[in-house]
């Protein structure tokens, strides 16, 4: 009769102690889920509902442009990013606005996601088609901080009219 009881509590020990372990696993994937979701709902309202993009981001969010060109490693806060980096260093080099920004990939966990993004508009030199790279990382749910990678030489010549000279 002992080994009846004590079989009854070592199986729903086990039962709990799975339980809880596919529930762990199952939140962390849930968790990547979401953040997928939402870098690439943020990336898809960016240009067309700020509101909406701008509901992803944590109060304390902030962002760099990474490189080497002369818009590069500037940090910008939730505020500084729309009113600054939006509208007074990207807004006058692309007049005309991006005709795609598209995410090609994504990939994720529970801290952070990296999206691979194809983007395509008129710069002031000429047609500006990058890739991106956005890596984004989470606190709290939303989104705490974005550095974007693409490519300088594009930057440069496309939206600063570098040109590009030999080196001798």
């Amino acid at each position: 009769m002992l080994l009846k009881k004590n079989s009854g509590i070592i199986l729903f020990s086990l039962v709990m102690a799975f339980s809880g372990s596919v529930f762990a696993t199952h939140h962390q994937e849930n968790t990547a889920a979401e953040n997928i979701k939402a870098a690439t709902t943020f990336m898809n309202t960016l240009l067309t509902d700020r509101a909406t993009a701008d509901s992803f981001l944590h109060d304390e969010f902030d962002f760099l442009f990474m490189g080497i060109s002369q818009m590069s490693n500037v940090p910008y806060s939730k505020e500084t990013y729309w009113s600054v980096w939006m509208d007074t260093v990207v807004a006058p080099v692309v007049p005309n606005g991006f005709k795609k920004v598209e995410v090609i990939d994504a990939i994720g966990d529970d801290k952070g996601v990296a999206l691979m993004v194809e983007g395509d508009a008129d710069g002031i030199n000429g047609r500006y088609n990058n890739k991106y790279v956005f890596i984004f990382k989470f606190r709290d749910g939303k989104i705490i901080s974005l550095r974007e990678y693409s490519s300088d030489l594009m930057v440069e010549t496309r939206l600063y009219k570098q040109k590009l000279v030999v080196d001798e």
